[in-house]
């Protein structure tokens, strides 16, 4: 089982977000968004993106859904338990994430030091692909579980989804590492690697960390509406109790989703 420590610090650029009042129309907004699996330009060191090629990288009400689980022995697969819940120490939770577009999926949490470490991708997964689809369900950590310990807190959890391989390409860089080879590990290059994280993390939180979106906790699955029941992409047939809706509720479409998962302890 992995340790995840709990926080007392919460995201300060995002913070208002949280502090909106739940929107009625997330969930249906999730789902009148979804679409067929797109292909996306990968996300290339040092490449320019040719003319146009970024075109048609906005999508209309971008959306993800997430679920916090309890996990109550290794290899299980967890029940989804309310967001809100206070988990005690020694409790192991997961956390279930749904895209309603394909996008590229980044999920970060800050330590007491103030620097923001990688869940998902981690550098130490090299197999790990953080492309995710519609109907693609990612699991994280994704054959563990993070298990609560003291002190009691709210650890904060930083979950970018991008489309456009620009927004996130910093972020991408500085999470491989500085170079493709193997490094000697050495406190300058953990600093240094810290510090590029930390840089990117800022920068995507101030051009989109602002931005209200609308949430919509679901403690339990309702009927798939009528008007998008053909649609494509996430199955409502799935939808699992507890699930939170985080979706971009602008009338423009948008590249970048950003937003966060807090997990209580009490």
């Amino acid at each position: 089982m992995r340790r995840l420590p709990i926080l007392m610090t919460a995201l300060g650029a995002i913070a208002s977000m949280a502090q909106q009042p739940p929107a009625e129309g997330a969930r249906e907004l999730f789902f009148a968004g979804a679409a067929p699996k797109d292909a996306l330009p990968p996300v290339r060191p040092k490449a320019a993106p040719a003319p146009g090629s970024q075109a048609g990288l906005g999508a209309l009400h971008l959306g993800l859904r997430y679920n916090l689980l309890l996990v109550n022995a290794p290899g299980d697969r967890g029940q989804a338990v309310d967001p809100e819940r206070n988990f005690h120490k020694g409790d192991c939770v997961a956390v279930e994430l749904e895209a309603n577009r394909s996008g590229y999926l980044y999920v970060l949490s800050k330590q007491s030091s103030g620097d923001w470490v990688p869940l998902f991708p981690t550098p130490e997964l090299s197999d790990q692909s953080n492309g995710i689809d519609p109907g693609r369900i990612v699991r994280m950590p994704r054959r563990a579980c993070f298990e609560i310990d003291d002190p009691p807190g709210t650890e904060t959890l930083f979950v970018v989804l991008s489309r456009d391989p620009r927004d996130i390409y910093e972020l991408s860089e500085s999470i491989k590492g500085p170079g493709d080879r193997p490094q000697p590990s050495s406190g300058s290059n953990q600093i240094a690697s810290a510090g590029r994280i930390n840089s990117a993390v800022g920068k995507i939180a101030e051009e989109s960390g602002t931005r209200e979106l609308p949430f919509r906790q679901v403690s339990k699955p309702a009927a798939h509406p009528a008007a998008v029941r053909g649609a494509a992409g996430p199955a409502a047939r799935n939808e699992p109790e507890h699930a939170v809706y985080v979706v971009n509720g602008s009338s423009k479409p948008a590249a970048t989703l950003v937003t966060k998962v807090e997990i209580l302890h009490r």
